[in-house]
Formats: structure tokens, sequence, C-alpha cells
């Protein structure tokens, strides 16, 4: 019994330690992690929501491809009717702040396939004009954020604003 003020005291004082350490641990000054846990590209396109809701793929400088951004996604069955959607910014070091419009001298492109039958193929060489920020790319995470325009054969253009992306392996 005599002991027991000295042992009660050693435990509280080892967890204090503990409960300390922990905490600093986890304080390391790292930026935060992401709140969102999967892989997500989501846009609005004329004023509604789209999101990708399978294939969605990002890569930074990935083998074959030097100097590379690729931002992708695919909506819908797996049929000639799947929505696909990308960007791919070329001749990039890195993150920044990107305006790219049809013709660019880097031959970055925007594109929505599938958008119809009629409009099999948005963007791409019937015309476009992106503005991206890339906040991350690494080999295994890319993230960004990007509007624009994509202009589609029988005429009409898809205004795209609020779009939204992130991918990690």
């Amino acid at each position: 019994m005599k002991n027991f003020p000295f042992h009660l005291i050693s435990i509280l004082l080892l967890t204090f330690v503990s409960c300390i350490n922990s905490q600093k641990s986890s304080d390391n000054n790292q930026p935060p992690k992401p709140s969102f846990s999967g892989n997500f590209l989501t846009m609005k396109i004329n004023g509604k929501e789209w999101s990708a809701d399978h294939g969605i793929f990002g890569a930074f400088h990935p083998k074959g491809y030097d100097k590379v951004i690729i931002i992708a996604g695919y909506s819908g069955k797996k049929d000639k009717t799947e929505k696909t959607f990308n960007i791919n910014i070329y001749q990039t070091d890195g993150p920044g702040l990107f305006s790219f419009a049809q013709g660019n001298k880097a031959l970055s492109v925007a594109q929505m396939g599938n958008w119809s039958e009629q409009d099999y193929l948005c963007g791409s060489m019937m015309g476009f004009d992106m503005k991206v920020h890339v906040t991350k790319a690494t080999n295994s995470e890319v993230e960004a954020t990007f509007s624009g325009t994509l202009t589609c054969p029988s005429g009409p253009t898809l205004v795209i604003t609020d779009g939204k992306f992130y991918y990690h392996e």
C-alpha cells in the first residue's frame, strides 16, 4: 500500500508522456490529408452536374510520355454510349496554371467523347479553350480544378465549370 501513490504517479506520468509523443508525431508540419477518400472527376456541363463513375485516371510524366499530365474519367455503360472525358497537358514540368486552346504549341488537348450520337467528339480538333489549375502532380497523385469550353461537331458548345479532379494510386 505504501508504494501505491508512487505507482499511480508513474502510470499517470507515462500516460502523459505517451500522449505528448503521439501528438508530436502526428503534427510534424505535414499538410493535411484530403478529406475525401477516393478518386473523382466532376464538373458542370452547361450548368448540369456530370461525374465520372469509373475509369478515373491521372498521371504525371508516365513512362513513355515525357512532360505530360493526364486527367481522365468515364461515365455510363461500357458500350458505345460511354462518355469519356480527358485533358492532356503536354510540355509541363509540374503543377501550375495552364491556359490552352486548339492549335496550342504544346499540343495540349481537352475532349469529351460520345457526348451524344450526333456529337461523338466535343473539343479536340473540333475546338476547345481550357483553363486548368494543377495543384498537385506526383508519381502517385494528381489534383486539379478546371473550366472552359468544348466545341461539338453539330455546332453547340459544352461550357465546363466547377471542374474538380483528384486521383491517387
